[in-house]
């Protein structure tokens, strides 16, 4: 028996599910109409965070992007941003950079999916994680494959193939 294709979340049930779920995240309409922003706090392992969840509600193919407005997230000392583990690096603006929270070729997200379900639970994990990283240096959430972060890429990027510095 074939599986009917499953339709796309639309705004209504995602809005209605994330104030259902978690009523403090507040929606708005941003940017001429083309952002859903659902903003407000969201706690890690021991501190709450001002988040900003965007998503393009009018592109089946958006993925939700969550910023972290208060306090910002910052590198650990001696570091910088591009060494933040699973970060969606912006190199204009390094701190409006968003959480990295699921490998999209894994298919781990898509948009018959609910916001609420999956990706605020996700960032909260995400901060969780965060929190423990700036302790100690150790990244202790899943990874996709690969570098976990820009810094990390780039080192690789330098070395040689026989693991000196080109």
């Amino acid at each position: 028996m074939k599986t009917k294709p499953r339709k796309p979340r639309s705004a209504q049930v995602q809005i209605n599910r994330m104030e259902h779920r978690w009523p403090d995240l507040q929606p708005r309409i941003v940017s001429e109409g083309r952002f859903i922003a659902w903003i407000g706090p969201l706690r890690g392992f021991q501190m709450k965070y001002k988040v900003a969840i965007l998503w393009a509600w009018q592109n089946p193919k958006a993925v939700p992007l969550v910023h972290v407005l208060d306090p910002q997230i910052e590198p650990r000392p001696g570091t910088d941003f591009i060494d933040l583990p699973h970060l969606n690096y912006d190199h204009q603006t390094p701190a409006d950079s968003a959480l990295c929270l699921f490998d999209p070729d894994a298919g781990e997200w898509d948009s018959t999916m609910l916001i609420a379900d999956r990706i605020v639970p996700w960032a909260s994990e995400w901060l969780h994680f965060y929190e423990i990283w700036h302790l100690d240096g150790v990244w202790r959430g899943s990874n996709a494959p690969g570098p976990i972060s820009v810094g990390e890429i780039l080192r690789q990027k330098q070395e040689a193939p026989d693991g000196t510095r080109a």
